[in-house]
């Protein structure tokens, strides 16, 4: 009953978001002024995406295999492979092709402790960095010592539960490849706000993670399509509604894609070969 009032409750917001969006498109935006010309250092930004997919990637690996005694490097190129998941209609998608790895050997409580466990964390983070951004706080070296400590208290939490539901070890260490991904993602995003000073562009960075950790939880759309982009609007409350930041989240979502894609060949290429 509980999971049918969350469903519930993610039909509705996805559909608000719609509707918002749409809302927003037809009376704020002039159609001829949307441009879906990538820039000059999209290539730069693809690189930076890819290495945010693959550092993502080695959490998983470096988090599940290890529990599962599963080859580390398949484990890994398995959790690239998955990247693309997220764009099916089956939510969480990209679970399910990490869990096709070894479906028969996999025990499943302990697979899914771990997706619990990478959403938490990924969730978690975004959703930290967000709200001190949205806050405010004025200090971009404030932002970044409140995001540590506080996920390093949530993180010490949330390993405590997970070791006494599960008597699963989980180390503080297992959270490096996490942060690594943030940062590329963070770089990555950089790149695009060379007109921004760096405290705007901390709260534009903040308020675009804190939508994708939103988005994550409550969208039923793929990938968030439309609604982490909904959610950023809707935050940002006209700061940044311009159509210059307008053109660049329909560019980021594009690269992201181009980045999801190309992690996908990659790690199919691999295994491929590695068969």
């Amino acid at each position: 009953m509980n999971n049918k009032y969350f469903q519930l409750i993610q039909v509705i917001v996805t559909s608000l978001a719609f509707y918002y969006l749409y809302n927003f498109f037809r009376n704020e935006v002039n159609s001829s002024e949307i441009n879906l010309q990538i820039g000059t250092n999209s290539l730069l930004i693809i690189v930076l995406l890819f290495l945010a997919n693959s550092f993502h990637s080695y959490g998983w690996a470096d988090l599940y295999s290890k529990e599962n005694e599963f080859d580390y490097k398949h484990t890994y190129l398995f959790a690239m492979k998955s990247h693309i998941g997220k764009y099916s209609f089956v939510k969480f998608g990209n679970f399910f092709i990490r869990l096709s790895q070894n479906y028969e050997q996999t025990e499943k409580k302990k697979f899914f402790t771990s997706a619990v466990i990478e959403q938490s964390i990924l969730v978690l983070f975004g959703m930290s960095f967000g709200l001190f951004s949205v806050l405010h706080v004025n200090s971009p070296i404030s932002i970044i010592f409140l995001v540590v400590v506080l996920n390093f208290i949530l993180m010490y939490l949330l390993r405590k539960l997970i070791n006494k539901k599960t008597e699963k070890l989980i180390e503080i260490k297992n959270f490096r490849f996490y942060i690594a991904t943030a940062f590329f993602q963070f770089s990555s995003l950089s790149i695009y706000f060379n007109e921004l000073d760096f405290e705007e562009y901390l709260y534009f960075a903040g308020i675009y993670l804190f939508s994708s950790a939103i988005s994550i939880i409550v969208s039923i759309i793929p990938a968030g399509l439309g609604v982490k982009e909904s959610i950023f609007l809707y935050v940002s409350n006209g700061i940044f509604n311009s159509i210059y930041f307008i053109n660049i989240l329909i560019q980021i979502r594009i690269l992201f894609i181009v980045a999801d894609i190309l992690s996908y060949l990659y790690s199919v290429i691999l295994l491929k070969s590695k068969n």
